[in-house]
């Protein structure tokens, strides 16, 4: 979806309000309470903002937003589809920037981003529950700056498929090995540094490679090499440098789980359709 189109379907509340039932109920309007379908809800009465109310035959009123991170936000729907699509984008937006965009002060911005990048949280989590095979890389990083901001991040990865972050409170063996062992399968090849706690991962059934960049040594056509997951850390250290100059250790996993939503979805035809889904009909399993 182009921006322009995008535009057609929110040029106006009524438009917005049309395409955000669309989204919401796609599957058709469901009681939240009882599960009862259409034919027994009926139209109640409208918020302030225009999102339509229904009453249904069990006597629970409910609205468009029920259910969803939109419920009993002050935001109206354009401005939530506007955020989401601008939140899609491949180096994401910060809330000076949006809030320019919509018109609204720099704080209410940040507040509407910080709901959407709160939510990311939660739909990375069917990810952690996918097994990975093949060629796997891991690596440790840094995120944020100074002595009392700073995260110490793990991540794997597999070739041309998805990635996992976990925050670590060190690099000892067993919380290494730990993340690896829950979330690779045996057999799969594993590219790392030469760090001593990866130590012995062939004897658990892996077959693991390493690289000492040290002596710069460096991949040639074996294929060997951990490149992918240090450029995925070095690109998302860039985008939270140098777009959002930095954020505090509170908020960061936010930004990391937005990072890594957008990166996963786009190694299965990443569209914005499918990003509008996820936040307005959650899957409940992988």
């Amino acid at each position: 979806m182009t921006i322009f189109e995008l535009m057609q379907l929110i040029q106006n509340r009524n438009k917005a309000l049309k395409f955000f039932q669309r989204l919401r109920w796609k599957d058709g309007l469901v009681c939240s309470k009882c599960g009862l379908t259409a034919l027994d809800i009926e139209k109640h009465s409208k918020t302030k903002l225009g999102y339509q109310k229904y009453r249904c035959y069990c006597s629970h009123v409910f609205s468009d937003t029920s259910g969803t991170i939109f419920h009993r936000k002050r935001v109206p729907p354009e401005m939530w589809i506007f955020a989401l699509y601008e939140l899609s984008q491949t180096k994401t937006i910060t809330s000076v920037e949006l809030g320019n965009k919509l018109g609204i002060p720099q704080k209410r911005a940040w507040r509407l981003l910080t709901v959407l990048r709160a939510h990311c949280t939660v739909l990375v989590e069917p990810f952690y529950k996918i097994m990975m095979r093949g060629v796997t890389e891991g690596d440790e990083a840094y995120f944020g700056k100074g002595q009392y901001n700073t995260e110490m991040v793990q991540g794997i990865l597999q070739r041309n498929k998805h990635v996992l972050l976990f925050p670590i409170q060190d690099r000892t063996e067993a919380t290494l090995k730990g993340n690896i062992k829950a979330h690779i399968e045996n057999y799969a090849y594993i590219m790392t540094d030469t760090a001593a706690a990866y130590g012995g991962l062939n004897c658990m059934g892996y077959t693991h490679c390493t690289l000492n960049h040290s002596i710069e040594e460096v991949s040639e056509a074996n294929l060997i090499h951990r490149n992918t997951m240090e450029g995925y850390c070095g690109n998302q250290k860039k985008i939270l440098y140098s777009i959002h100059h930095g954020v505090s250790k509170k908020h960061l996993w936010k930004y990391l789980s937005e990072f890594m939503l957008k990166t996963n979805l786009k190694q299965k035809q990443f569209t914005f359709s499918t990003f509008l889904n996820l936040f307005f009909n959650p899957p409940l399993t992988c």
